[in-house]
């Protein structure tokens, strides 16, 4: 939890004291020139990796405050693969696979939606299996995100978006539910009832293939 404070009030630092508001009106403009801009209005530091390249269009009609505007920036960077972390006093953008093997956030705690950002969510399930979650549910990621287990605490490990972690949550909510016994049993009758005429089945194809011969 700690953790999680220290990193969100490093990225809401750079908004402490800004009043200036930043015009974020763009017609198929440059990914790259939509950051030199709003480092210019606000002062923050940016650098970014080589291979960030693309087009995006925001079109707000008035001005908005610097945390808004950054907002709408992380979103519309997310709409092109790519992702913010912040290292020091500086923004690192890069390609959001990438963000997820350097220096990205990882809490047990939901994030807020706000930035769009890559985060690490560890999600520890109370009544379900964490593996079967994973094995039935795995394309609930986003291309960008990816899940795994940790069997031995029954947990999920999930890096993703932001705003699809919130998603995700929602799911799990309905998910990681106690089973009602009697559901429970005809669940068990059904398994034993499905492997039961599975085996009759097997025995009259050999017994088919057999009298072939």
């Amino acid at each position: 939890m700690k953790k999680m404070l220290i990193v969100g009030m490093m990225f809401l630092a750079c908004f402490a004291n800004a009043q200036e508001k930043i015009k974020m009106y763009y017609n198929n403009e440059e990914i790259t020139k939509i950051i030199e801009v709003y480092s210019k209005a606000s002062g923050q530091k940016f650098i970014v990796d080589p291979g960030v390249r693309g087009k995006v269009s925001i079109f707000l009609q008035d001005a908005v405050t610097v945390e808004e505007a950054f907002n709408h920036l992380s979103s519309a960077l997310a709409l092109n693969g790519f992702a913010i972390s912040k290292q020091g006093d500086t923004m690192v953008v890069k390609n959001a696979r990438a963000i997820q093997r350097d220096l990205i956030e990882v809490s047990t705690q939901l994030p807020n939606l706000k930035p769009e950002r890559m985060y690490t969510w560890v999600y520890t399930l109370k009544h379900v299996p964490a593996s079967s979650v994973n094995r039935d549910l795995r394309i609930i990621t986003s291309r960008d995100g990816e899940m795994s287990v940790n069997p031995s605490l029954n947990q999920l490990v999930i890096t993703d978006w932001v705003s699809n972690l919130n998603r995700v949550a929602d799911l799990l909510k309905e998910v990681d539910k106690p089973v009602d016994p009697a559901v429970a049993k005809l669940v068990e009758a059904s398994k034993k009832d499905f492997e039961a005429h599975k085996k009759e089945t097997e025995a009259r194809k050999q017994e088919q293939m057999k009298k072939k011969e």
